[in-house]
């Protein structure tokens, strides 16, 4: 159902048992959302470049542990991009990338399939393969192969560290948009694209042609744009550890929750209704949540999920709870 393209890094987060001590942990944008939607029991697939060392073996095996097809992902000698997290006081995150001649930033149009399989309904991308080159010209390049046949579900995940030209980005962003069904976006993301309220940027972006905008607010919940809808709904409450990875966990979902919903065309997407919407957003915002009560990125389980909120996975078809879990680290 899911196709994800774009970083996959070493997330250097803090330990929990020293205050200068970090711990390696599998992560990226596009990476984690893969691994949710997984999670989630979805069929899913990697599109990327990592590395044949031991830290690139540990970014393939979090994927296969986690149930995404890792055939479409290719490996090389370069090294792994890795990203120094800083937590501050509400546990949000700051990052200090090193990526310089890192795998993931070197996607070249010979390491993308030539065709996608024919399952994918979705192909998510973002992030910071699509600030640095040359990732970001092959990612553009499969999005403009692919917009028409596929779903293109955009998250900039933006980090102004990366951007060199603010009006330059904004042009490369709005051009995805154009070619995107579907635009999940923080409010900080869109407040810094268009430096205006977000809620009147997101509907800047519905203009540009999605047919859904996708507003995360951190503790303040997320909104869902449609040309016929508009549905809020508030944050769920958690003990936060921490908020890595909990946006990326929040847009597969999202791209699951649809697709339950038997979205397969820009019709189908665009013809939802209000209940529907609703019900892929109470996903959405559950399993963002239960990602915020771990260390690193490490989203629920779609049994893990029922058990925390049985209403929010009644969407997802045929779906009994079983009520086992088990812990995972990073």
């Amino acid at each position: 159902m899911i196709a994800a393209c774009g970083e996959s890094l070493i997330d250097m987060v803090p330990s929990a048992h020293g205050r200068n001590l970090f711990e390696a942990c599998p992560g990226g944008c596009p990476y984690n959302s893969a691994i949710a939607a997984a999670r989630l029991g979805v069929s899913t697939w990697f599109v990327g470049k990592t590395s044949r060392d031991f830290l690139g073996d540990r970014i393939v095996a979090k994927l296969q542990d986690s149930g995404v097809d890792t055939s479409l992902l290719a490996r090389s000698s370069q090294a792994v991009t890795l990203a120094f997290v800083e937590r501050d006081a509400a546990g949000n995150a700051n990052y200090a990338f090193y990526s310089a001649d890192a795998a993931d930033r070197f996607v070249l149009p010979s390491d993308l399939p030539a065709k996608l399989p024919e399952q994918v309904i979705f192909l998510l991308v973002g992030s910071i393969s699509l600030m640095q080159e040359p990732s970001r010209s092959t990612i553009l390049s499969l999005i403009e192969r692919e917009h028409v046949q596929k779903l293109i579900s955009f998250d900039p995940n933006i980090r102004p560290s990366l951007i060199q030209s603010k009006p330059e980005y904004r042009g490369r962003f709005e051009w995805i948009c154009q070619r995107s069904a579907i635009v999940k976006a923080s409010d900080s993301d869109l407040e810094w694209v268009y430096g205006m309220p977000a809620e009147e940027a997101a509907a800047k972006v519905l203009a540009l042609g999605p047919e859904l905008v996708a507003l995360t607010k951190g503790e303040r919940g997320a909104v869902f744009l449609t040309r016929r809808h508009r549905v809020e709904l508030p944050a769920v409450k958690v003990k936060v550890v921490d908020t890595i990875g909990a946006g990326d966990s929040f847009h597969a979902a999202l791209l699951a929750g649809l697709g339950w919903l038997k979205v397969r065309d820009r019709d189908s997407l665009a013809s939802l209704s209000e209940d529907s919407l609703r019900a892929a957003l109470r996903l959405a915002t559950a399993v963002a949540a239960l990602d915020c009560t771990t260390r690193g990125a490490e989203p629920p389980t779609l049994h893990e999920l029922a058990v925390s909120d049985p209403e929010a996975v009644r969407i997802a078809p045929g779906f009994i709870p079983t009520f086992n879990t088990k812990e995972r680290i990073c």
